[in-house]
């Protein structure tokens, strides 16, 4: 019997069964076109999670008019042109035994005219202040709404003229259906604004106008943000009031999100954010309607969906980054091989580069988004191959060049494998990262590739390897500043302040404000300490996305023993005080037990230069931080492409 009877239980949406409750959520990727058309990149990418099990792909939101398009590189309704490429789409993911939907979206004051070419267009001329710039968008008038309700039909006849099985709307995430139904950003006082049957009137003519374009067969979706979390939005309450009459109006499923552009953290939740954070939505909304409800929101393994499906919170779960990371997910967990899934970590990578207007690739499969590219060939030559270095960059390098076929090695100082990834393990919140390391360490394994623990590499002992080839993976550590004061002052390495605990501390500066920086602070904060973090940029962890920093940055700024110097400089530091300038000003620190340097980190670059030094060895290679410190994507995509190459 199925470990999770109900996520592999059959079923019905509408008119259409269902192989699983498993939905793949309309993920944006930044793989189409900039006129709107399917790529080959997109069609490999979602053969991939047909074939990986999944029942129900949403593509992702596809703007039913350039005037709405949100992203440059996004899928399009607009034209009939594009038909014959979602068709071909379509037959792929059939082959693989997969329904297809796509999502029917307007981004009304969530884009700009950097993406559009033309002032964005809304309920009201409220702009939004995230992630679009906060250009005002215009009011829309009564004519341009009832054109808009034709333009989401027409997009809807293009996507069943194109063989789509499911249409789902997207009334979620502020985009326009949402802005006309939430009072945060609907502030008309016609027919289309005010109280909440005026403020209806857009999304139930856009439903009916969908629904009369094709037919009774199609099953139709209706994506909504169950709490919008902003002053002034939709919440809970609200939203229980209006899933009664979007039923009525004929709409087959609920697919539950959360959050507007403002609150972007409830759409794409990072690691802080508990698992299955939306599921207590969804039952909410579901004891209120009659129709299948699915639920998205940090559902990252077979076990979080089987919870909520098993506690009648929702029907189905739509999974994004789960399916994001590993396209086999369904199949591996149906099969009882949960050991080979390779987890989302929630790191937020694909969003920055959603927002980067680049190809949303992820941090723990490099496979992703370049199935094509990536697949897996027989290496031309058999080689023995020497990795040195167990942290993302060299363990991903060997996974990749075991799996083709070379006989791998890899050599590692540390009793565990993980490099810097380790260290997240000590920072409240951040511990899903060192999970990747376990995935990589057992895909090496299970590849055929040997590590070795507690082998502190030389040049000797390299070469009794008798490699074909090298590969340096030695990562990085922290360096000394060029500080005055700096060898006189209580200095600590930081990653030994966040791999062992620092008895006696009260007061502490943390020079760097950086994703290292925060998570010291962090790690000082939990145990006690006074902690003051200078950091000379505008933000902190600044090499993070919005997503991704908002939290982070968030927890740490609410910390009351903790004080942050932004644009500030330490001038000098002493046996125990430091000067801190900012903006002009000069402040003393004093009694400091401990000063934690997270800037420079250095490569550890000594056993390559031995190793080049011979001149009569094999060929070497470098990946990660010991060619230049960045961060574990860097690291993984490296690693990755060396793999391929060798």
């Amino acid at each position: 019997m199925s470990r999770f009877p109900h996520l592999f239980a059959p079923g019905r949406i509408g008119r259409r069964t269902l192989r699983n409750r498993i939905l793949m959520a309309p993920m944006e990727k930044n793989l189409a076109t900039a006129d709107g058309a399917v790529t080959q990149r997109y069609v490999d990418y979602c053969a991939a999670r047909a074939a990986g099990g999944a029942a129900l792909l949403l593509l992702e939101s596809m703007y039913v008019d350039p005037a709405g398009k949100n992203h440059v590189y996004q899928l399009g309704l607009h034209d009939d042109a594009l038909v014959p490429g979602y068709r071909r789409l379509v037959e792929a993911c059939h082959a693989e035994g997969a329904l297809v939907g796509a999502e029917l979206q307007f981004a009304g004051r969530e884009t700009s005219s950097r993406v559009t070419g033309r002032q964005p267009v809304a309920p009201s001329p409220v702009p939004c202040t995230v992630l679009t710039g906060g250009e005002m968008p215009r009011a829309l008038t009564v004519d341009e709404i009832r054109a808009l309700v034709g333009r989401f039909a027409e997009g809807a006849r293009r996507a069943v003229a194109a063989g789509f099985d499911v249409l789902e709307i997207h009334g979620a995430h502020g985009y326009l259906i949402g802005q006309f139904l939430s009072p945060y950003s609907n502030r008309r006082t016609d027919a289309y604004g005010g109280d909440l049957a005026r403020r209806l009137r857009f999304p139930l003519e856009v439903i009916a106008a969908v629904r009369a374009a094709v037919g009774p067969e199609v099953p139709l979706v209706y994506r909504l943000s169950a709490d919008e979390h902003v002053e002034g939005g939709l919440g809970l309450a609200d939203v229980c009031e209006i899933v009664p009459h979007l039923e009525r109006a004929g709409v087959d499923a609920l697919d539950v999100s959360a959050g507007i552009y403002e609150s972007a953290v409830w759409i794409v939740q990072p690691m802080e954010v508990a698992q299955g954070c939306l599921a207590p939505l969804a039952r909410a909304l579901r004891r209120r309607v009659g129709i299948p409800v699915s639920v998205a929101g940090r559902i990252t393994d077979a076990g979080v969906a089987e919870r909520i499906l098993e506690a009648g919170d929702a029907d189905f779960v739509t999974l994004g980054r789960a399916l994001h990371a590993d396209p086999e997910l369904p199949r591996k967990s149906r099969e009882g091989r949960l050991d080979e899934v390779c987890a989302c970590v929630a790191c937020l990578r694909c969003s920055d580069l959603l927002g980067q207007n680049l190809p949303v690739l992820c941090l723990a499969n490099t496979h992703t988004g370049r199935e094509r590219e990536y697949a897996i060939r027989p290496a031309a030559r058999r080689q023995r191959v020497v990795v040195v270095g167990a942290g993302p960059a060299g363990l991903e390098c060997a996974r990749v060049a075991a799996r083709r076929g070379h006989a791998v090695t890899v050599l590692e100082r540390g009793a565990e494998p993980g490099g810097q990834l380790l260290l997240s393990r000590a920072v409240p919140g951040r511990a899903e990262l060192a999970g990747l390391v376990t995935y990589l360490a057992g895909a090496l394994a299970r590849a055929g590739g040997e590590l070795r623990l507690g082998v502190d590499a030389d040049a000797e002992l390299v070469l009794r390897e008798r490699p074909d080839a090298v590969v340096l993976a030695t990562g990085a550590r922290p360096g000394v500043p060029a500080l005055p004061g700096i060898l006189e002052a209580p200095a600590v390495d930081a990653f030994e302040v966040l791999r062992r605990p620092v008895a006696g501390l009260r007061r502490a500066l943390v020079l760097g404000g950086g994703v290292l920086g925060v998570g010291v602070a962090h790690v000082l904060a939990e145990r006690g300490v006074e902690v003051h973090v200078v950091e000379p940029g505008e933000e902190l962890a600044g090499e993070l996305g919005l997503r991704p920093r908002w939290r982070y940055v968030a927890d740490l700024r609410a910390r009351p023993n903790v004080t942050v110097h932004l644009r500030a400089t330490v001038e000098a530091l002493s046996g125990d005080g430091a000067v801190v300038r900012a903006e002009g000003s000069q402040t003393e620190l004093t009694k400091l037990d401990v000063v934690v340097p997270t800037r420079p980190l250095v490569p550890v670059a000594a056993l390559g230069e031995a190793l080049a030094a011979r001149g009569d060895g094999p060929p070497l290679f470098q990946v990660g931080d010991c060619v230049l410190p960045r961060t574990a994507f860097e690291a993984m995509q490296e690693g990755a492409a060396l793999g391929h190459r060798l």
